[in-house]
């Protein structure tokens, strides 16, 4: 291994080689950027030096890291032993040479690149010593030893124990790069990062070298600009008394500017559209927000440094939540779902690519789950390529496929990982839990917790897989038969792929043909004493033997189903008279064609739309073509099968979970024992822990508390935004418009039926128009009735949505406040193609 890297050099592009920071450098230069050039001193050699100091790593152990006032002299002291050890002659030969490349008295700047730096997680600002203006090779050598020195300032090591970096694991790049000697420098951001809008990008500027901006110790103009129209939103010009700027003889000054200059601006008009210009085109390049550094040297613009955006502040809304948590959810539960999903989402990010984000994904409000919609625009939506004809083609398919290879090997491994998740799960659901103690009990949750956890990780990826293939495929079809064929075209090639919930529903008709065989069954189902008291009296197991089997062996394979995605709910197993319900519906249904031969007509279909494209296109594009369509149809089954297995987590916790909460209700902590549902895990903990009366009865209190209060919020409809009061239950008027998103098309009128969950099922009118919040799969047979559908939240991905396209009735998806909104029996014109409800009476 070489201890230097051009930047040119392909390995240089490597953060273990480089750092952070240096890695970023070369990955600009390959991207044609204007970079002024130089070389990396790598982390390789700073081992070779650090090493020489025998003992290094015990003196750092023993670091005081907690104690702030010892912190400065230890770390003091350790400096000073290291700076003992020169760097390796063969090290300052190579250095020696690089530099002597360039003309004589060529300044350079000596840069800190740790394999810390410049990650999305912990950006490392300031936290190490740059040396700016360094003019020949012993300048250059000694700076490089000071790098390497800075990484044991106190407030590096502080740093790093506050970010939970090994200290010993650290490694120092040193980037030399020529001195760009700039007349205005500064930082630009392609988000606004206070603000989290996405849509404006933030100019830091002064005169003279950017280190006066970066330091943050003098006044700079502050630009925003909106980068779709480039239109300047603000321009505050700053009352600048200093800069910064380059010694004749080495080093920089800070200078004073002259009283006429200092409320000139830095940049003109062309300068802003030329640094939008860059930050589009970094940000494009690097399919992420970034932060760069840049400057001007007359009319040219040079990029210095280039990261992704490490912090953003969350904007809270129900769009990216509501789908998949419509109602109140129970503390407990969503604590450890919200844990599982971020190890799930830092496993996927890392798997697909993305920097990682050390936000939160979801946030709870008065027990309403809301999503972090600046997260989900900065990795959901980002597209990783682009392309605009099919000639383009050719040239990126060898590239996709290097770069996306886990794509294909994904479902693979999930398959490969599925059969020990069962296993285990099989061994929970038989473990004998009546003789464990308290402790154990709560041991056999946690375990069980972590399973599940561990299952789900590759599970985010599987999802945002989905919906990035969905959204190439359009792209690729609008390039190859054009924009106005697209949409038909996806709807046919999609229209049918096989997956769990498609077999259930199979089943849940089959059993709807063998009631219609049995008149006194039908009867007794469609009656109004509802199912809950038929299924309870044993009439079904009695009296029809032949419906009662099959329905018994759906309930042992499929009772682990859930209503909602919250664990407190009962599951399918628990309550199968819900199940009965929507048997129900479908014998009210209209007679219509089987499932089967819906399947079969919607593969014909699907063929007949392949045979139609293929015909359009290259030859040489079939395979990929046919590729990319199987591998949507791939991920539309993985993300419905994956879903469908990790809900059979569910049954061993709730086993758990009551075990649990019997053992405490007869201590008196809980009226019942699913009460567990409103605890908190820290309290849980605590009680156990400490096992005293006083807190025992304090997590009681808490328990009691946090039900009453999800109660409240299950009887309310949630904001949209925290912020926001919940919407006025008072209907619209008559005329009045509601706006979503096209979900499937088709235009429908009808009177409105509100469904808040499957009690609702059994009430549910057939031709009527469904409202909800949100379907999932056990929703499905009030398609088999429903004229068309009206949802809260969701997609075009959404089960809502594809179930409707294959029932092919209109549906629209995302209309804000509908449940609070529309009232039974109200009138309505649900235009699914064009994502419009108007209302047409009271």
């Amino acid at each position: 291994m070489k201890w230097t890297l051009e930047f040119k050099d392909e390995l240089a592009q490597q953060t273990e080689y480089t750092g952070g920071k240096g890695a970023n450098l070369a990955r600009l230069t390959a991207g044609g950027f204007d970079v002024p050039q130089g070389f990396v001193v790598t982390t390789e050699a700073y081992l070779n030096w650090i090493n020489t100091a025998e003992g290094w790593k015990q003196t750092v152990r023993d670091l005081p890291e907690d104690n702030q006032t010892e912190l400065p002299e230890a770390a003091a002291a350790l400096r000073k032993q290291l700076s003992k050890f020169p760097l390796p002659d063969q090290l300052s030969a190579e250095i020696r040479e690089l530099v002597n490349r360039h003309p004589a008295n060529t300044a350079f700047a000596v840069r800190s690149s740790s394999n810390m730096e410049d990650m999305a997680e912990a950006a490392f600002a300031g936290q190490h010593d740059s040396f700016l203006n360094c003019i020949g090779a012993d300048a250059v050598i000694e700076s490089v030893l000071q790098c390497y020195l800075s990484l044991w300032h106190d407030r590096a090591i502080a740093y790093r124990q506050q970010n939970n970096c090994d200290q010993t694991g650290v490694q120092m790049a040193v980037v030399v790069q020529e001195m760009a000697a700039c007349d205005s420098a500064g930082v630009a951001f392609s988000i606004n990062p206070v603000s989290g809008d996405l849509n404006v990008a933030v100019i830091n500027a002064n005169f003279g070298l950017g280190e006066s901006v970066v330091s943050g110790e003098c006044e700079v103009d502050h630009i925003e600009v909106d980068k779709t129209t480039g239109e300047i939103i603000t321009s505050r010009i700053a009352d600048k008394s200093m800069f910064t700027a380059a010694s004749a003889d080495g080093g920089t000054d800070d200078r004073e500017i002259d009283a006429a200059n200092r409320h000139e601006a830095v940049l003109s008009e062309t300068n802003i559209a030329a640094i939008i210009a860059l930050l589009k085109q970094a940000e494009t390049y690097f399919h992420f927000p970034q932060d760069i550094e840049w400057g001007f040297t007359g009319d040219r613009l040079v990029v210095l440094q280039s990261r992704p955006i490490t912090t953003i502040p969350p904007r809270w809304t129900r769009d990216e939540s509501a789908e998949r948590f419509p109602n109140a959810f129970a503390p407990l539960a969503w604590e450890f779902m919200e844990a599982a999903f971020h190890r799930s989402m830092d496993h996927s990010f890392n798997l697909m690519g993305f920097p990682p984000f050390t936000g939160k994904w979801f946030g709870i409000h008065n027990h309403y789950i809301y999503g972090n919609q600046n997260a989900v625009e900065l990795y959901a939506k980002q597209f990783p390529f682009t392309f605009t004809s099919m000639d383009e083609l050719p040239a990126l398919i060898p590239k996709l496929r290097a770069q996306y290879s886990w794509v294909q090997e994904l479902p693979l491994r999930w398959t490969r990982d599925l059969d020990y998740y069962l296993i285990r799960l099989g061994e929970f659901i038989s473990e004998p839990l009546e003789e464990k103690s308290i402790p154990e009990l709560w041991t056999f949750v946690k375990q069980l917790n972590a399973h599940g956890s561990q299952y789900f990780l590759p599970n985010i990826a599987i999802s945002v897989t989905h919906g990035m293939l969905f959204k190439f495929l359009h792209i690729l079809l609008g390039v190859l038969s054009g924009p106005e064929k697209a949409a038909g075209l996806m709807d046919q090639l999609l229209a049918f792929c096989e997956t769990k919930t498609g077999g259930v529903n199979r089943e849940l008709y089959d059993l709807a043909v063998i009631a219609r065989e049995d008149s006194l069954l039908q009867e007794r189902l469609c009656s109004q004493e509802g199912n809950q008291a038929l299924w309870e009296s044993g009439v079904i197991e009695r009296d029809h033997p032949v419906f009662y089997r099959p329905f018994a062996l759906m309930m042992r394979n499929h009772g682990h189903r859930e209503l909602e995605l919250d664990p407190y709910q009962p599951l399918w197993a628990e309550v199968p008279w819900l199940a009965l319900d929507q048997i129900r519906l479908i014998l009210d249904a209209p007679e219509d064609l089987p499932p089967a031969e819906r399947e079969r007509e919607l593969k014909i279909r699907a063929q007949e739309a392949e045979k139609e494209l293929f015909s359009d296109i290259p030859e040489e594009l079939h395979f990929f073509v046919h590729e990319i369509i199987r591998l949507a149809r791939i991920y539309t089954s993985l993300d419905d099968i994956e879903h469908y297995q990790t809900t059979r987590l569910y049954v061993p916790l709730r086993k758990g979970l009551r075990a649990l909460g019997e053992r405490l209700q007869e201590r008196g902590v809980v009226d019942e024992p699913m009460d567990i549902f409103f605890a908190g895990v820290s309290d849980i903990d605590a009680a156990i822990e400490k096992d005293t009366s006083a807190e025992w009865q304090k997590l009681a209190d808490a328990i009691t508390e946090t039900k009453v209060s999800w109660k409240a919020a299950r009887m309310q409809a949630p904001a949209w935004t925290p912020e926001e009061h919940s919407a006025s239950s008072s209907a619209i008027e008559s005329g009045a418009e509601l706006s979503g998103i096209p979900g499937s098309p088709g235009v429908q009128e009808g009177e409105v039926f509100v469904v808040t969950g499957p009690q609702d099922f059994a009430e549910f009118p057939s031709g009527a128009i469904l409202v909800a919040r949100t379907t999932n799969p056990a929703w499905t047979p009030l398609f088999y009735t429903a004229a068309a559908v009206i949802t809260e939240s969701g997609g075009p991905l959404s089960h809502g949505a594809v179930t409707a396209r294959e029932m092919r009735i209109p549906a629209v998806m995302s209309v804000h406040n509908c449940m609070s909104t529309l009232r039974n029996g109200s009138k309505v014109r649900v235009n699914g193609s064009e994502g419009k409800v108007s209302l047409l009476d009271g």
